[in-house]
C-alpha cells in the first residue's frame, strides 16, 4: 500500500510554527509508521508546513527514527478534509486496528 500520513497532529504534537522542532511524537506514531515500512508499505509524509522548513522537517523526522519514502510539503490547511480514502486519525491503535481489517479483506 502506498500510505500519505499527515505530520502534525498525526505523527507528532501540533506545535507553533517556530517551535515544530520541538514537537513530540505522539503515543505509537514512530512504532506504527516503521512497522508499516518495514511491512513493504511506501510511506509518505504531507504536511502544511512550509518548504522553508524542509530540513528541520527532515531532522525531525531523522532525529525521531521515522522511517519514510518521500516527505511533501504546502499541503493546503483547511477545517475539514474530504476524502474517499481517508481514515479518520482518532490515535494510532484506532489506524493499525482499520489498516489490518483492510489487509484481512485483500
Amino acid at each position: 500500500m502506498q500510505l500519505i500520513i499527515d505530520l502534525d497532529g498525526t505523527i507528532c504534537t501540533e506545535e507553533r510554527t517556530y517551535s515544530r522542532a520541538m514537537a513530540k511524537p505522539l503515543p505509537n506514531a514512530v512504532d506504527s509508521i516503521n512497522k508499516l515500512y518495514e511491512e513493504g508499505n511506501t510511506i509518505i509524509i504531507y504536511s502544511a508546513r512550509t518548504w522553508m522548513e524542509y530540513e528541520m522537517t527532515i531532522d525531525w523526522l531523522t532525529k525521531n527514527d521515522v522511517k519514510f519514502h518521500q516527505l511533501i510539503l504546502g499541503k493546503p490547511i483547511g477545517d475539514v478534509w474530504i476524502d474517499d480514502r481517508a481514515i479518520g486519525f482518532d490515535g494510532w491503535d484506532n489506524v493499525n486496528r482499520i489498516l489490518e481489517n483492510k489487509k484481512s479483506k485483500k
